[in-house]
């Protein structure tokens, strides 16, 4: 048992655990024993590590501070980029004419919906948000609510990146995330497509 450079009489005081019986533990007399765990918590590593040599020396100190365990990422899919859309209110779709599943090139990005594609954006309706020439992951299958970014395509041929303000009287609030462009409300019934923007990507990540 590593005591880490700490005098076993010094341990002892600091761990609460007698010295007898923590050299018991170190000279192989004794192999096991309830004290290890207050032992390893005065060394600052783990039991099993102390006891056994095995898992990682130090534990998580993540209790110990505000931090939380993030969500479990989905695993990554290559997302087809299928298009683009002018981030004007005055936007405009550009499709690419690929086989399904396909386009221009991928992105690699970990998402659940397995109809998930990509956007490439053009404008400055959205900036600093979204920059132009920047990507956004859109997932058809997540229904959107107030405050997010969505992926607008209406009757007139329109495909815009807005901010979903409200849906009200069977009208569609969007929002620039640019003060210079003013919100525009769209009939429900004149929207095609109302998809939730997943995520904004650098074009880095665009794969060729």
């Amino acid at each position: 048992m590593d005591l880490q450079g700490i005098k076993q009489d010094e341990l002892a005081m600091k761990s609460g655990v007698s010295q007898a019986t923590i050299h018991k533990l170190t000279s192989g007399k004794a192999r096991e024993s309830r004290k290890i765990s207050k032992i390893a918590d005065a060394l600052g590593v783990n039991t099993d590590w102390l006891a056994l040599g095995k898992g990682a020396k130090h534990p998580n100190k993540i209790n110990e501070s505000n931090a939380e365990y993030g969500p479990t990422l989905a695993p990554s899919r290559l997302v087809p980029i299928v298009g683009n859309a002018q981030l004007g209110d005055n936007g405009h779709w550009t499709e690419i004419d690929y086989p399904t599943g396909h386009g221009d090139g991928y992105i690699n990005y970990p998402t659940k919906d397995n109809n998930a594609y990509a956007i490439r954006c053009v404008g400055d309706s959205m900036k600093p948000r979204i920059k132009n020439g920047e990507f956004v992951i859109v997932e058809p299958n997540t229904s959107p609510i107030p405050g997010d970014e969505v992926l607008v395509k209406s009757t007139d041929g329109r495909v815009m990146v807005k901010t979903l303000l409200y849906i009200r009287d069977d009208r569609v609030q969007l929002q620039s995330v640019n003060e210079a462009h003013p919100s525009i409300a769209v009939e429900k019934k004149d929207i095609i497509i109302l998809h939730t923007v997943a995520a904004i990507v650098k074009s880095p990540h665009w794969i060729k």
